[in-house]
């Protein structure tokens, strides 16, 4: 019996420890340059625009959450690039994306935040500092 309870202790704490690194990988990015890469998303990084680039996967059920909240930070903010991790997987590797849906900021070339999960749009915007 308390060998189950250790099995499924070890199974959590390996799962805690993965959502931890995935997190960590995102937020050591944070103040360094974008990659370049090609697309639509390398045009905007290269002319030193603010954009939020978007990862999401067609079957991520978190993604589908996430969309729901677009409209309310595209009406204070509309330059957000969406990328499909699955079919661009050379853009998400470059940027370091582990899971969807993960949300970048990036301003002048450079990465100012990293959200890895469902992320509000008041965090969003509020790191894009357009909140009051």
């Amino acid at each position: 019996m308390m060998s189950v309870v250790y099995v499924i202790l070890a199974i959590l704490a390996i799962i805690m420890l993965f959502q931890i690194s995935v997190r960590m990988k995102g937020w050591l990015r944070k103040g360094k340059p974008a990659p370049k890469v090609s697309g639509i998303l390398g045009k905007h990084v290269l002319k030193g625009e603010k954009i939020i680039a978007y990862f999401y996967s067609p079957t991520c059920r978190a993604c589908k959450t996430q969309e729901q909240y677009w409209p309310g930070v595209q009406k204070k903010f509309d330059n957000i690039i969406r990328i499909n991790a699955a079919k661009d997987r050379d853009i998400a590797q470059a940027f370091g994306i582990m899971g969807t849906p993960t949300t970048i900021i990036i301003d002048h070339g450079i990465i100012r935040d990293y959200f890895v999960g469902i992320t509000s749009p008041n965090k969003i915007l509020k790191s894009l500092k357009l909140t009051g």
